[in-house]
């Protein structure tokens, strides 16, 4: 069916007129709200890009291999420097047996075998030279 706008009255024409314009103002909505959320969306995708960038590279943290790194050096620096333990002196009664067989003092006894002087002269006792 074919209108003819001569036809038409001007009040007619005047609603035609109106409602082409209320089209043109949706359609200019509509592409202002499609902009906006094409934007928004190329946002979220550049997060999820980042988030997913960061959790790729998690594993590989550089200050956490950093720190790693300068605590062993630290162990091995401490186990060049610090001198081990020493054990305890303990006395050497079976040389000081021998020694004080031999007739050696008691001062030597306590300096060659690191006895307290009653140790040492109780070992001279016990054992004497030529036994």
């Amino acid at each position: 069916m074919y209108v003819d706008c001569a036809g038409l009255t001007r009040g007619t024409t005047v609603w035609v007129e109106i409602g082409v314009g209320v089209l043109l103002l949706l359609t200019l909505l509509q592409s202002v709200l499609l902009v906006q959320l094409w934007r928004q969306s190329c946002q979220l995708q550049q997060r999820v890009g980042a988030l997913a960038y960061s959790a790729v590279h998690a594993c590989t943290d550089v200050p956490t291999s950093m720190l790693v790194t300068a605590l062993g050096r630290m162990e091995r620096y401490i186990d060049t420097t610090e001198p081990a333990p020493a054990p305890a002196a303990q006395p050497s009664y079976e040389l000081a047996q021998q020694l004080a067989r031999e007739g050696a003092d008691v001062e030597q006894l306590i300096a060659r075998c690191g006895l307290s002087r009653e140790e040492a002269s109780l070992i001279r006792q016990l054992h004497p030279v030529g036994r």
